[in-house]
């Protein structure tokens, strides 16, 4: 394996998160902590220790036990459960949707960093800090987990769906079963894999785990805790009934002062937006940042004219109302983009969020939020980013002297450029000067000859039409050899392009992790955790 760093700003169009791992002295305002400097996480502990609300962690370790056990985890991440009931553990979190067959890559990268990232703090600090994968079962977004991408061989990128979006269907993802139609799904998956001596066993998995009755929620939980076996990383499910109440404090406070967190979010905003950055996170003014299921389908809500309203359907709801909702039946109530990192912070001992260019982004709004909640602000710590280089597709960057950045270009232009690099020198020129030499040599000859002998004029005259037939024929063989030279040369770029640049955008925010794990074998977690290296904040081409 070979690993290549490459700046972001070459592959992706991300200015804040590349202000943020190149010049954060410009974003310190946003953000108070530096993630790389190496003095931020015993400062981070004294943070976490010294904060006013102690996270409930006797609880966490009995809900997390019974959840962890259900996914099917093991000793490992047991064992950092139990260890969060100590008062000096402490916790790397991430967090992603529930996407089908874990979604794509970068969920995979994501997972990877803040288990290696804990495995180096507890190294360092001589503390236990543990894993954790907050999943977003509570989000209603189904478009964007309903479906993967697969890349067969030769082929063009595949989408595979498990079903149509309904966007009035507001079911979250812990809510909706796989249905019946998933292992037509699985074997259509199948049919699309790349063959390997492995395929069969991710089949078979996927089959095992992907039951129709399971919510799509709870299938992800497992399979991640499959595909992360023996590292320990503990899943939370944000919609157990059990946990719910332990947020209480957070929608207690986000309905008695309704519109407070939004006003700090929109603060901030206008702050990004003079220092030149577009705000990753849009409110209005009037929103608060609280969910409300009704009837099962998760509905946004309002404050206006000292009521709350249910934009779905115009329903209000005094203050009481909620208040009461959130004593008896909390689970009635979820958080959203805003107050899921104070929900999650609150409970759990966090030191740092693992998070992709957009959370990196979000996160620059948070600053004020987390001071009225009255949490420590954990440090932002860029995911891993990979671009996955199989050895045909290496051989093919290498022919035709190309890297991942010519990807994120005009393909079309690439392709040419390389096209014409490929031509031989002056072929057309040379056939051109033969034809007209040929031309001037048998005038000349043919005047000789018939001097000599008249009757040599015919013999002359076929001799001439005989080497102009051989240098058409000789002509006609090398463009047809030209034609499958450059068909060659462009099925080989569009290939590589279809690999590692799928669908206009970087390979790990499409491509499944099944498609190599079909190839490689499980054992392939363990060379992408040899790939990720945590403390480089870059773009990382690896060539298997």
């Amino acid at each position: 394996m070979n690993a290549q760093s490459i700046a972001y700003q070459q592959v992706m169009a991300a200015p804040l998160l590349q202000s943020y791992v190149s010049c954060f002295s410009s974003l310190h305002s946003f953000y108070p902590h530096d993630p790389s400097d190496p003095k931020i996480w015993s400062r981070m502990v004294s943070q976490v220790r010294s904060r006013g609300k102690k996270p409930p962690r006797q609880e966490l370790v009995s809900i997390l036990t019974r959840q962890n056990i259900n996914f099917g985890a093991d000793e490992h991440t047991i064992n950092n459960i139990q260890a969060l009931g100590h008062p000096e553990t402490y916790v790397i979190s991430t967090g992603h949707q529930a996407g089908l067959f874990t979604g794509p890559l970068y969920t995979i990268y994501k997972a990877i960093t803040t288990i290696k990232l804990s495995m180096r703090i507890s190294d360092q600090l001589g503390l236990r800090v543990v894993p954790v994968f907050w999943m977003a079962s509570d989000d209603h977004d189904f478009a964007e987990i309903n479906h993967i991408f697969v890349s067969p061989s030769d082929e063009e990128i595949r989408k595979i769906e498990l079903r149509k979006d309904d966007p009035a269907d507001r079911r979250s993802a812990a809510a909706r079963q796989m249905g019946a139609e998933v292992n037509t799904l699985i074997d259509h998956f199948a049919h699309l894999l790349p063959e390997g001596m492995h395929k069969q066993s991710v089949i078979d998995c996927l089959h095992k785990v992907c039951l129709p009755e399971a919510s799509l929620s709870d299938v992800f939980a497992r399979l991640m805790i499959r595909l992360f076996e023996g590292h320990g990383l503990i899943m939370v499910d944000p919609t157990d009934t059990e946990l719910k109440p332990l947020m209480s404090e957070v929608f207690t406070r986000e309905i008695l002062h309704p519109l407070a967190s939004t006003k700090a979010v929109l603060e901030t905003s206008e702050q990004l937006r003079k220092a030149g950055f577009t705000p990753q996170i849009d409110r209005t003014p009037d929103a608060v940042n609280l969910f409300l299921y009704d009837q099962g389908h998760r509905r946004a809500v309002t404050y206006k004219h000292d009521q709350f309203l249910s934009r779905h359907n115009g329903a209000t709801f005094r203050r009481e109302d909620l208040l009461k909702i959130i004593s008896d039946n909390p689970a009635m109530l979820s958080h959203n983009v805003v107050t899921r990192p104070i929900v999650q912070d609150a409970l759990f001992p966090s030191l740092a969020y693992i998070g992709g260019p957009s959370e990196v982004a979000y996160y620059a709004q948070f600053g004020k939020v987390y001071e009225y909640f009255g949490l420590p602000f954990p440090v932002i710590y860029p995911r891993a980013s990979l671009t996955l280089v199989e050895p045909r597709i290496d051989r093919i960057l290498k022919k035709h002297g190309l890297t991942i950045i010519h990807f994120t270009e005009d393909i079309k232009q690439v392709l040419n450029q390389r096209l014409q690099a490929d031509m031989p020198d002056g072929i057309v020129d040379s056939l051109q000067s033969a034809r007209k030499t040929m031309r001037q040599h048998y005038k000349t000859l043919f005047n000789q000859v018939t001097e000599v002998d008249p009757v040599l004029q015919g013999v002359v005259d076929a001799s001439e039409r005989k080497t102009a037939y051989a240098l058409n024929k000789l002509e006609e063989k090398t463009l047809k050899a030209l034609k499958r030279k450059n068909k060659t040369t462009r099925d080989q770029i569009m290939r590589a392009d279809r690999q590692l640049y799928p669908l206009g955008g970087l390979q790990e925010r499409s491509l499944n992790i099944w498609q190599y794990i079909s190839l490689y074998g499980f054992e392939f977690m363990d060379t992408l955790f040899e790939a990720v290296d945590e403390t480089d904040f870059s773009h990382r081409v690896i060539s298997l």
